[in-house]
């Protein structure tokens, strides 16, 4: 893979990496894509046939681009739905239907789809959007239909990369939590939607026409549970990143987008993310709480650790055990899946992970991962460590708040 160049190495330490998704971040940063597209690359040349990747929490899918250059074939899956309709749209195949069209026609097209959008008069609302916005928008979903799927796949990106311009919400003390309610911003739709089509643009740059030919890979998404079920066909090797842990309220951080993918029937209302709701709502925790204790020594020390901090705290309630509980047993069941898929002769499981830390306590998401593959019969070793500051965000801590927080980003490997 071609390394970046002086200005893109710029925009990385300045945090300035290209972003579609309103929050998205580079997890996988320069360093680590390097370490990654090695392996792969040495992976592929013991198989006569592309190499089979899969990432059971794929999220905005950072590896994709990797993917399409060197003509791998690959599953990304993710439980937001969210990410699958935008990574639809970041395929060296919409890439080239982006460049065939243009921005300026696709702008066009897509304003012809939201017609009427403009005249929707700003009321007061509490809800995450209008109704007679929601409608203008969901309209032109509808109409989405009857292009062809390339540009069907591009326009519907577009909207949800745009759907937050439109949104009537608050912003709070937490950068990753908002509340519904209010005005909408002021900006016109067709601002909105050349904003979401130049984000599209610079991802495209940064991913292809820098860096030389592409063969094109073989891309399938999905949106299911990884913990419950996984791809219908064993893979050579598994290349994931577990999503950030302690605090992120997922379903309060894309809240906008899903109330607009709810309102036009593709969300699923049964899914459940690692959010407040979920953790008070948290029924299992007692077996849980076993299956993580047993499969990890760490964890088993670290959630005694951070329960006696909230007694210390006089804290009643038990959350923030319930918390890491759910996301390390829902992380434990994903793993477990991802070993079982993996064929004869596989290159191991890759992940890499950002350990951030919990009132003074660093969560060491790496070191548990391995203890628990280690019962699956994996031998896991760290490969490389850097650090970074995590999301762009402020630590959100009453007692830190003003502290730009910096969490490890590790990347390990596991094999058998």
């Amino acid at each position: 893979m071609a390394r970046l160049g002086v200005n893109e190495m710029a925009k990385l330490k300045n945090n300035e990496v290209p972003r579609v998704l309103p929050t998205e971040y580079a997890s996988y940063r320069d360093e680590v894509i390097k370490a990654l597209s090695d392996r792969l690359d040495e992976a592929q040349r013991c198989r006569s046939y592309p190499l089979v990747l899969y990432d059971p929490m794929a999220g905005t899918a950072p590896l994709l681009p990797e993917v399409e250059r060197c003509g791998y074939a690959a599953q990304f899956n993710d439980l937001n739905s969210l990410h699958s309709y935008v990574n639809a749209a970041k395929t060296y195949k919409s890439y080239l239907t982006f460049r065939d069209i243009g921005p300026d026609k696709l702008l066009s097209i897509v304003c012809r789809m939201a017609s009427g959008l403009e005249h929707c008069p700003r009321t007061a609302t509490e809800q995450w959007i209008e109704g007679s916005v929601l409608k203008r928008l969901a309209l032109a979903w509808k109409r989405t239909e009857d292009e062809s799927k390339p540009v069907a796949s591009l326009a519907r990106a577009i909207l949800l990369l745009a759907v937050r311009d439109f949104s009537s919400f608050v912003r709070t003390k937490n950068p990753t939590w908002l509340k519904p309610g209010g005005l909408r911003s002021n900006i016109s739709a067709k601002k909105a939607f050349r904003s979401a089509i130049k984000k599209l643009d610079n991802f495209y740059q940064d991913a292809y026409p820098n860096h030389g030919p592409v063969k094109g890979g073989c891309i399938t998404l999905t949106d299911y549970d990884a913990s419950r079920c996984g791809p219908e066909h064993e893979v050579d090797v598994v290349v994931t990143s577990p999503p950030f842990c302690n605090r992120v309220d997922w379903d309060r951080l894309y809240a906008p987008e899903h109330f607009f993918l709810n309102a036009v029937g593709v969300w699923h209302t049964r899914t459940e993310f690692l959010g407040t709701t979920t953790v008070h709502e948290y029924r299992d925790f007692e077996s849980d709480f076993s299956f993580v204790a047993e499969r990890s020594s760490y964890l088993r020390l670290f959630l005694k650790d951070v329960r006696e901090r909230q007694i210390r705290n006089e804290r009643q309630s038990d959350y923030y055990v319930k918390y890491f509980t759910l996301y390390f047993a829902g992380l434990f069941r994903v793993f477990d899946m991802a070993a079982r898929v993996l064929c004869k002769g596989n290159a191991g499981i890759y992940f890499v992970v950002q350990e951030n830390v919990h009132r003074g306590l660093i969560i060491e998401i790496g070191q548990a991962l391995a203890e628990s593959l280690s019962s699956q019969g994996f031998t896991s070793e760290r490969l490389d460590t850097w650090e970074r500051h995590h999301l762009g965000l402020q630590n959100i801590s009453k007692r830190h708040r003003l502290v730009t927080p910096k969490a490890r980003e590790c990347i390990w490997h596991a094999f058998q």
